[in-house]
């Protein structure tokens, strides 16, 4: 008998194939999974760092009784979120006697530079419920003042600060007392 031997075809079977697609499909959920986990790590960093900027802020604030408050810019399509220090001055080049009037304003702490937070990461100053019925200064108490402010002399306006991440809340929230006690319950 002349058997002629067929040519053998090797391919893959159905279960190699599945068993392929399944090991491709952790590993692109395991990719995924750490493009968002290094977004979350950035955004914890930037909370850091602003505990830090804060609690520089208060010092200073208070060892040079200084007025300084925190300002804040927000994202655009052209650049990320952005925070920065200004002091409250009397400009005495612009005081006008006859009037009793002292133009005051916010300028630029020149101590502090601007901080950049990373792409797509912000947070939001809330005032938390605070009665200034003996405040004189305006500047200081009206809508549109900053909502952080360093008296100066130890006080501090309270507020809480919530971080996110596209909407997302990162962290709990920070909280800042009347004193400047700062407290981050991470």
């Amino acid at each position: 008998m002349n058997r002629q031997s067929l040519p053998s075809q090797r391919g893959f079977t159905l279960i190699e194939l599945m068993v392929v697609i399944v090991i491709m499909g952790i590993m692109a959920s395991l990719v995924l999974l750490n493009i968002g986990g290094v977004d979350q790590r950035k955004a914890m960093q930037a909370r850091e760092v602003l505990l830090l900027d804060l609690q520089r802020i208060l010092r200073e604030a208070n060892d040079q009784a200084r007025v300084l408050a925190l300002e804040t810019k927000a994202a655009t399509d052209v650049s990320p979120f952005q925070y920065s220090v200004v002091e409250y001055q009397i400009n005495p080049e612009n005081t006008d006697f006859r009037l009793n009037s002292t133009p005051q304003k916010w300028i630029p702490y020149t101590e502090f530079k601007t901080q950049t937070l990373p792409d797509h990461v912000s947070f939001q100053v809330q005032l938390l419920d605070q009665r200034y019925e003996n405040a004189q200064n305006r500047d200081l108490t009206a809508q549109d003042a900053p909502k952080l402010i360093w008296l100066g002399n130890g006080e501090v306006k309270p507020v809480r600060i919530q971080f996110y991440l596209d909407n997302n809340e990162v962290g709990s929230a920070i909280e800042i007392d009347h004193l400047g006690k700062i407290v981050d319950e991470e």
